[in-house]
């Protein structure tokens, strides 16, 4: 059964959870009356393309073509470059409000889209140390991290 992937680590404050659809803060200030939490939820065509970035634009750009095929006409949905622009749109205001950079997906004219952050991290859970009932869900949510 190995390792799959669980979500990501943004910073030191930020995870998103794969399953769940949520990214969220926890702040790390760490007085006693300071207690700060935010969470966003994503639709699928939005979760799909944030996942999609963070696996495969930490490096290297991702074309728009790449991102049509993956994200829309993988899941029998229309691609057009201003739906692209709607969804990645939104996805940055909603990574603003988290206290993520405007910029965090860098669009390079001409090449394709990039994650403009240094510190994502991949987080892995071990299938073998989970109970029975968190299997049968997490294999329910598992097309999502292919």
């Amino acid at each position: 059964m190995g390792y799959r992937l669980y979500g990501f680590m943004i910073g030191d404050e930020i995870h998103f959870d794969i399953s769940n659809r949520r990214l969220y803060r926890l702040t790390d200030s760490h007085t006693e009356k300071s207690i700060a939490f935010a969470s966003i939820y994503f639709n699928e065509t939005m979760l799909r393309l944030f996942l999609y970035l963070l696996m495969n634009a930490r490096s290297q750009p991702v074309t728009k073509e790449e991102l049509f095929e993956k994200i829309w006409e993988a899941h029998n949905l229309s691609p057009s470059t201003q739906r692209l622009w709607q969804v990645l749109h939104n996805l940055n205001n909603k990574l603003g409000l988290l206290g993520l950079p405007r910029d965090f997906i860098l669009n390079i004219r001409g090449r394709g889209y990039i994650i403009n952050y240094p510190d994502v991290i991949p987080v892995y859970y071990r299938v073998s140390e989970l109970p029975t009932h968190a299997v049968k869900k997490r294999e329910k949510t598992d097309n999502l991290s292919e």
